[in-house]
């Protein structure tokens, strides 16, 4: 009975701070939330203008950074299109509006998503994914407004048992919807 308790002193604080080590925290860039209400009371520019996304050289994967771009592009303006605070949210195409607009420039700086079958043959240990993007929020006349890096890194011990590794793109898109918004009212 003595070598079951020993047991039990030994192996559950190992257990409690092996929990702690591997359950990495999730990391997202703060942006502060407005409410659409709000935010349409409150609006600087009516017209959200995505500019051609850029990834810099050098950045390989199991993913394609452009791939992985274009989900991120979709999302946020499907997101902002959902929100209904906007005259128009559309991709560059050169034409000029009579409203003020904003601009979006976005340059991918990292990415990192991990295959299912690291995750399935290394679950946690094989680390957690990340999405690092550099934001540019210029005006109708080329003045900076807001510039942010924005970082998305899903929980590892999270992604063992969900999708967020393959959902990051899709995600950093709504992150980076919140951080338009608050940045395009008064």
């Amino acid at each position: 009975m003595k070598f079951f308790d020993m047991l039990k002193m030994g192996v559950f604080p190992v257990l409690v701070l092996c929990v702690f080590v591997l359950t990495a925290c999730a990391v997202r860039t703060p942006v502060k939330q407005t409410s659409s209400v709000e935010a349409s009371k409150n609006l600087k520019y009516e017209n959200i203008i995505f500019k051609v996304f850029n990834a810099k050289p050098g950045i390989k994967g199991h993913v394609s950074p452009h791939e992985a771009l274009a989900e991120c592009k979709i999302s946020a303006m499907s997101y902002l299109d959902v929100k209904g605070i906007f005259k128009r949210v559309e991709k560059d195409t050169g034409k000029s509006y009579d409203e003020p607009c904003l601009y979006v420039d976005v340059t991918l700086t990292d990415l990192r998503i991990l295959s299912n079958t690291a995750r399935f043959w290394a679950g946690v240990f094989a680390g957690r994914s990340n999405m690092n993007l550099n934001v540019k929020l210029t005006a109708s006349g080329g003045s900076l407004i807001a510039e942010k890096d924005l970082v998305g890194a899903p929980n590892a011990w999270g992604s063992v048992w969900s999708s967020s590794d393959e959902d990051l793109p899709k995600n950093m898109g709504y992150l980076l919807g919140d951080f338009i918004i608050s940045n395009a009212t008064r």
